[in-house]
């Protein structure tokens, strides 16, 4: 009964062991709650904080990315490639005022179209070869501001 008798022991001293183990672990669990629910807190304080001071302003103009000012050629280019020859001009990030003086010094070849603040442009037809439109000049031209 010896063998018995000592393994009922160590039964018991297991059980023991068990038991501190898991109330080592509970007790730790606790405070390690108590820990986080702290630093909640003082995550929370540290959010209120910048939401006294005064609110930046917003800027008046979102972020957008440079329109492009397409001479011409690359425009019309563009809109033979675009279906039914016409194209957004905010869409296709042109430069809406550039795209709109444009087709006004070219309505032979440019029309405007769209409603409000979303214009568009369509090529009625190609430009004949050699003309040139504001800033473009044909190869070898000088100025005569001498």
């Amino acid at each position: 009964m010896a063998p018995l008798a000592a393994l009922d022991e160590l039964i018991s001293e297991v059980a023991h062991l068990h038991e501190s183990i898991v109330r080592e672990l509970l007790d730790r669990r606790a405070r390690l709650r108590r820990e986080l629910a702290s630093v909640d807190a003082e995550l929370a304080e540290l959010e209120l904080a910048p939401t006294t001071r005064p609110a930046k302003k917003a800027p008046s103009k979102p972020q957008v990315r440079d329109a492009r000012k397409l001479t011409l050629p690359e425009l019309t280019a563009e809109l033979e490639a675009a279906s039914e020859q016409t194209l957004n001009i905010r869409k296709a990030n042109l430069d809406v005022k550039h795209t709109k003086a444009l087709a006004k010094a070219n309505p032979q070849t440019l029309e405007l179209g769209g409603k409000g603040s979303w214009p568009t442009v369509k090529l009625l037809k190609a430009p004949p070869q050699g003309m040139f439109a504001f800033d473009e000049r044909p190869a070898g031209a000088q100025d005569n501001l001498g």
